[in-house]
């Protein structure tokens, strides 16, 4: 069964710009954006072009217990890798009903479509 993930930044999911859902195979990796940011990028790995990025904006731990983006990177590879006992499409950070997967540090998203930026 495919996997999707779903995300969404709390202001209705009504644009193309405040919901996300995507195959979870698409994830390619997370990225430290600042010491308050982590950028996520999916697309398809062999194509050149643009990448989809979602940027999960959380509190700064970099001097203390590390920089937030292996929590974030961490959740979404358990979420690509969900159990049989998923339906199907599992809510990483969905802002709209406050369903967050471990990760209720996060305070805010931001969701680019085909975005210039790429993955480092």
């Amino acid at each position: 069964m495919k996997k999707f993930l779903y995300f969404a930044d709390g202001n209705g999911a009504n644009l193309t710009t405040e919901a996300y859902c995507v195959e979870g195979k698409k994830f390619l990796g997370c990225v430290p954006g600042s010491t308050v940011a982590t950028k996520a990028f999916f697309g398809d790995a062999n194509v050149d072009g643009q990448l989809d990025m979602i940027q999960f904006v959380h509190d700064n731990t970099t001097n203390t217990t590390g920089h937030r983006c292996k929590a974030i990177g961490k959740a979404i590879a358990e979420a690509v890798n969900a159990g049989p006992h998923v339906n199907g499409v599992t809510d990483v950070v969905d802002l709209d009903t406050n369903n967050t997967l471990d990760l209720s540090f996060v305070t805010s998203i931001t969701i680019l479509r085909n975005n210039s930026e790429q993955a480092a």
